[in-house]
């Protein structure tokens, strides 16, 4: 039940004020003094506070401060029997979602509290989906152990603190989005909005169109004026996948963004502002594209302030135990089921020895496929993908050693790994990998695991 606090030293007006939320639905305390109002807000967590300005004992602004620095995200509605626009304004400036004049009527106070409340669970919402978007494209969901991918890693977290363009590159399928998108949510724009384009997806006739913009009657077919990806990306962050598929006309234009700070939207003469940080990345060779002229060297250089280059997954194997098991337990919180909660280990040395030309994502869509068909609760070689199941490449090579010594290795990497995925919770890894709690902590005592080697990985 939504709990409400009105605060007036009229009788009369408290105790309609009291009526009509309690009709409405509310739960309602009163107070008639700004000391009592006080200890109310300090004792209890409302979700509306309504109060007069003029109390006899302080001003209603106090109350305001109270309850903002409380709970900012508290609706605060000012009452004022004088009908001053000045105590209005400096209350608004305090944080009062709105105020109202004496007398009050019914449907305005229904309206305006309403109204408060509503703003203030959009506002619980949209903290609520920036605080996943932080925790889902933080640092410590991007998998990986190998030493090319940790200094990767340092690399995205120094980039994020600063406010450079950035240039990533990679096959397809190695995470460049997803880089791109961890450094936003780690940056100071993080409160803004994140805006990926892919060039490549777009004809080449309409991309400047889809991102400058443009004003109605600009060209046949304009009937209304239209916001462009700049536009939309403003005080936030532009993603530009697959930057080298556009052509040399639009690179001089985004090449002027980049210098001037500003954008024509096709059909305006008039400048419009655009304060963006650009992340772009491309799967081809842009050094290659410079010298047969298909890319501006002046663009490349602005856009190279910071370089990533992302190695394909057949460069990092060591990396694929770790991605099975970060992959698995993703799915597993989609399914009601516990179906294909590990996998066997020839299952996994056949997924070690695939040189995946999707990368990252082909190997996700693997064990999507696997899960699927998998009939046990451990995924076998015959669930994989045909391509995986049937591969005659060249095993990797091994480093020849006892039976023993190789099965030891492997169990100590992957229970590792299934650790450092849950974060060195031993209930939630033992349902990970379909063991009994006492299990799991004695084969980690087999294994030599520290909690110490969790947390240097």
């Amino acid at each position: 039940m939504i709990k409400a606090l009105a605060v007036d030293d009229d009788s009369a007006t408290l105790k309609a004020l009291e009526l009509l939320l309690t009709k409405t639905g509310y739960q309602v305390a009163t107070a008639s003094r700004g000391d009592q109002a006080l200890a109310l807000v300090d004792e209890t967590d409302f979700d509306i506070v309504i109060t007069d300005l003029r109390l006899t004992d302080m001003s209603g602004l106090n109350i305001l401060t109270h309850v903002k620095k409380k709970n900012p995200a508290t609706p605060v509605v000012v009452i004022t029997g004088f009908a001053s626009i000045e105590s209005a304004v400096e209350a608004i400036k305090l944080g009062a979602y709105d105020y109202m004049t004496k007398p009050l009527f019914s449907d305005k106070v229904k309206i305006v509290t309403r109204r408060a409340l509503e703003r203030a669970a959009l506002s619980r919402e949209v903290d609520h989906l920036r605080q996943e978007l932080s925790q889902a494209f933080s640092f410590e969901n991007l998998v990986a152990k190998s030493p090319p991918m940790q200094e990767i890693f340092a690399i995205i977290k120094q980039t994020a603190c600063s406010d450079s363009n950035v240039l990533i590159t990679g096959e397809s399928g190695t995470g460049k989005e997803l880089v791109a998108r961890a450094i936003h949510y780690n940056s100071p724009r993080k409160d803004q909005r994140f805006v990926p384009v892919n060039c490549g997806a777009l004809s080449r006739e309409l991309i400047e169109a889809e991102l400058f913009g443009y004003v109605k009657g600009a060209f046949t077919g304009a009937v209304k004026d239209k916001t462009g990806f700049l536009e939309l990306a403003t005080w936030g962050t532009l993603f530009l996948d697959e930057i080298g598929e556009t052509t040399p006309d639009f690179q001089v234009k985004l090449l002027r963004v980049i210098q001037e700070g500003e954008f024509h939207k096709v059909g305006s003469p008039h400048p419009t502002k655009a304060d963006i940080r650009i992340l772009a990345a491309t799967n081809r060779n842009l050094k290659q594209c410079l010298a047969d002229g298909s890319f501006r060297e002046d663009l490349f250089y602005r856009l190279n302030v910071i370089s990533i280059h992302l190695p394909p997954l057949r460069e990092r194997r060591e990396d694929i135990p770790m991605l099975v098991v970060h992959f698995l337990q993703k799915l597993a919180s989609k399914r009601a089921d516990n179906k294909a909660v590990g996998i066997a280990s020839a299952a996994l040395e056949a997924l070690m020895n695939y040189s995946y030309p999707g990368n990252v994502r082909e190997l996700e869509n693997a064990i999507e496929y696997a899960v699927a068909f998998a009939r046990g609760e451990e995924i076998q070689p015959g669930d994989l993908p045909a391509a995986i199941r049937n591969n005659r490449e060249k095993p990797q090579s091994f480093t020849l050693k006892p039976l023993k010594a190789a099965r030891h290795e492997f169990e100590h990497e992957f229970v590792l790994a299934a650790l450092q995925e849950c974060g060195g919770n031993i209930s939630k890894t033992a349902r990970l990998l379909n063991m009994h709690r006492q299990g799991l902590q004695q084969k980690i005592k087999e294994l030599g695991i520290t909690f110490d080697n969790i947390q240097e990985e």
